[in-house]
């Protein structure tokens, strides 16, 4: 699966949210994903989903 660098500028208000994000990025508790929660018609759908929203940003 190719992959797509971009920049997106993100702004967090929240207090509560600034704190959950640091807690994510400082986190070294990487879970993979549970492929018994998801069948294989939905990952197969959340992977075209990504790629319609990838090809529309390249169009942007």
């Amino acid at each position: 699966m190719a992959t797509v660098s971009f920049d997106k500028n993100i702004i967090i208000r929240e207090p509560e949210a600034i704190e959950k994000l640091i807690d994510v990025l400082l986190s070294e508790d990487v879970k993979p994903v549970n492929k018994k929660l998801a069948s294989a018609e939905e990952i197969a759908r959340g992977e075209e989903i990504l790629r319609r929203c990838l090809s529309l940003s390249k169009n942007s």
